[in-house]
């Protein structure tokens, strides 16, 4: 990998990374999905968790959701001299997470405006 492309690869980790742990959106919404009872807990209450700012939560998730999908396509593309077994490790810990970012966007997308009864 050439200087450049691991500023963009790191750039695009960061678009995940930072606001996961400032808020905690993809933790917080899995967390809820595992729960299996009527009284949810949330896991880090924060200003996302509110259903007033549904539209800011979509924001940040697809905002992480481009910086993980970009990250793994540099991943895939790029030549590092690294062992395959932790070049392949790495490719599917970012295909998992992305997977999971993927889901948890068009659930929240999904149910943006509640469940009608």
């Amino acid at each position: 990998m050439t200087k450049i492309q691991k500023i963009w690869f790191w750039i695009s980790l960061a678009m995940f990374i930072v606001p996961e742990v400032l808020w905690s959106p993809v933790s917080n919404l899995v967390y809820d999905l595992l729960q299996n009872s009527n009284n949810v807990q949330i896991f880090r209450p924060n200003f996302l968790t509110d259903s007033d700012n549904t539209n800011l939560l979509l924001y940040f998730l697809a905002f992480q959701l481009v910086g993980i999908v970009s990250s793994l396509i540099m991943a895939l593309r790029s030549k590092l001299n690294i062992n395959i077994w932790l070049k392949s490790l790495i490719i599917f810990i970012l295909l998992v997470i992305s997977i999971i970012n993927g889901l948890v966007f068009y659930i929240a997308f999904s149910l943006r405006h509640g469940i009608s009864y």
